[in-house]
């Protein structure tokens, strides 16, 4: 259970490093920035990259698995849904 935690610690530790150097690669984080924006910056891009990464896994395993979610609105055009309707 330790070496899961461990490596759930490194995942989350390389994601936070991803984004803090795309943030100063990007200009969003430069020599002006304090360090409370910069965590502001890295925390929020985080989740935004995690959320990402939960949406396409559970996107992918939806469609090998052929149980594609109930239309939401803004996800597909009203053609695509009135087609499922039917």
């Amino acid at each position: 259970m330790g070496k899961i935690i461990r490596y759930i610690i490194y995942f989350l530790l390389i994601i936070a490093a991803f984004v803090l150097i795309r943030g100063i690669f990007t200009g969003s984080i430069n020599s002006n920035t304090t360090i409370g924006q910069a965590a502001t910056d890295v925390r929020e891009g985080s989740m935004q990259t995690l959320e990402n990464m939960k949406n396409s896994a559970s996107s992918a395993v939806n469609k090998l698995t052929g149980h594609e979610p109930a239309a939401q609105s803004g996800n597909l055009p009203s053609s695509a849904i009135s087609n499922t309707q039917n």
